[in-house]
């Protein structure tokens, strides 16, 4: 499953850049227009999230070993399924990779069989921390992971680890940070247009970053600097960055631990990939005001981990800008027992999902106030339609002509979309809470929950708050009877809606 829809050759992408150019400076000429809003939204600078349960355990699948954990997780989706790589610790404090992958529904995660990378050319030994990713310019997936050095693996598609490559390393040094370094870990990488970064750090706090251009990728890392460091384990280790979809800015996203050796995120934003650590704007960086820990984090099923620690969010789209959607933001991490102790590689690590509850105002109307109508989408021009006026729990929508009844009248409030009034007043549900592809927007008795709570995008989109899917007509279907359900939201003419 390459991404044949968002590979560009490199030669392709200098006419894109030459022709942006001549189109900007003819505009400079003709006019200087205001300034046009980013396309998504800026994060907000409190965070709040629920939690699954524990999703993912340790398969006793691997050859010759006893699995303890499961933990330090990278996660790609491509053609709506999911691929995770993770990193294994077992009885006798040894360290590997695994994968497992092709679901469609994160309640599927923990019966997808476990395929250990120990079978493939990678080999057993000291392999951890993984980040699988697809280069764009190169038609190209890799698996970064750590053996000591920064290495990686080629992969011919993410849900074939058997494909991997014998591994092969960015550097064979880690330059100025190998003074005084026990060891070094947690390799991170995140390109711009022209450069790509490889971040890292030490036992010490410090954190470092080297870099080679995107033309020589994955050749020539070099020029390893410090990026930060700390005089306590307030910075520890894990650092992600993202490009926050197409805001302009960056997010930097750390592990830190901190009062009762709890683990939590702390978070920082910057327009540039290249800027100096000091040029990153502090946004959600203190144990009581994290980007995610314990104190912003909500276990409807109940609480299972105090730790909120390694991961990575689930990005839009695979490829090496690490973009993420700020309007739809899901985080795949590492937990544990409260109660678990003992040296760390004992730690019985588990996966669970954080999904952000509070999109910023700019990802759309929350239905705080009140607007009324009918909903029609823009693609078809036809409107949300309950069938045949049905009142009963579990009826599928469908897009129809429209017209006045009442089974087309909406009422968007308080974040719930709703048809009908009185003792038959029916709110828009994603039936079961189902984060699947297709799961079906169905109408169901108004109960509060968060799959009835939705966020109206500015591109016009319905965002269920508990699923992070979008309403959709199936196959971008126009005729009367289709059916509406949730997919993974990609601003598709037949994903966006007005209400009139």
């Amino acid at each position: 499953m390459r991404l044949p829809t968002r590979w560009r050759p490199r030669l392709a992408m200098l006419a894109l850049t030459l022709v942006a150019a001549l189109a900007a400076a003819t505009l400079s000429v003709a006019a200087d227009p205001a300034p046009v809003p980013a396309s998504a939204a800026p994060l907000p600078t409190t965070f709040r999230w629920t939690s699954t349960g524990a999703l993912v355990a340790p398969q006793q699948t691997a050859p010759g070993r006893t699995l303890v954990s499961v933990k330090d997780p990278s996660v790609v989706q491509v053609d709506g399924k999911y691929h995770v790589y993770a990193t294994t610790a077992d009885t006798n404090g040894g360290w590997s990779l695994t994968y497992f992958g092709g679901f469609t529904d994160w309640s599927q995660a923990g019966q997808a069989p476990q395929y250990h990378l120990s079978r493939t050319p990678i080999g057993g030994g000291y392999r951890a921390a993984p980040q699988v990713f697809y280069f764009e310019p190169d038609d190209q997936w890799y698996l970064l992971y750590q053996t000591g050095l920064p290495s990686f693996s080629t992969l011919a598609d993410p849900g074939q680890p058997q494909s991997a490559s014998a591994p092969r390393n960015f550097m064979s040094n880690h330059g100025i940070a190998d003074a005084g370094s026990s060891y070094i870990l947690d390799y991170w990488i995140a390109c711009d247009e022209v450069n790509c970064y490889l971040y890292f750090n030490n036992d010490k706090q410090k954190f470092y970053r080297a870099q080679t251009t995107v033309a020589e990728f994955p050749n020539g890392f070099g020029d390893v600097e410090l990026f930060m460091e700390a005089p306590n384990q307030s910075l520890f280790e894990a650092t992600n960055v993202y490009k926050v979809g197409d805001s302009g800015q960056y997010l930097l996203v750390v592990e830190g631990i901190g009062s009762g050796g709890v683990r939590y995120f702390r978070s920082w934003t910057s327009n540039r990939l290249d800027a100096n650590f000091g040029e990153w704007t502090p946004l959600a960086d203190t144990q009581s005001n994290p980007f995610a820990g314990a104190a912003n984090v909500t276990f409807p099923g109940g609480a299972w981990t105090s730790d909120i620690s390694h991961g990575e969010m689930v990005r839009t789209d695979g490829n090496q800008t690490m973009e993420i959607n700020p309007c739809s933001m899901q985080y795949l991490y590492q937990g544990r027992n409260p109660n678990s102790g003992g040296e760390y590689s004992q730690l019985p690590y588990r996966l669970g999902l954080l999904t952000n509850t509070n999109p910023t105002p700019d990802c759309g109307s929350p239905g705080g106030g009140e607007d009324s109508g009918q909903v029609r989408g823009v693609g078809s021009g036809r409107c949300l339609d309950v069938p045949n006026q049905s009142t009963t729990n579990g009826t599928q929508l469908q897009i129809y002509d429209c017209w006045s009844g009442a089974n087309q009248q909406w009422t968007f409030a308080n974040g719930e979309l709703s048809v009908y009034s009185g003792s038959s007043r029916k709110c828009l549900d994603a039936s079961g809470s189902s984060s699947a592809n297709g799961t079906a927007a169905v109408i169901w008795s108004c109960h509060g929950g968060a799959n009835q709570k939705w966020v109206l995008g500015s591109n016009g989109t319905l965002r269920n708050t508990a699923t992070g899917t979008c309403l959709d007509v199936s196959g971008a279907a126009t005729a009367n009877g289709s059916r509406v359900q949730l997919w993974a939201c990609h601003t598709g003419t037949n994903q966006q809606w007005t209400i009139t």
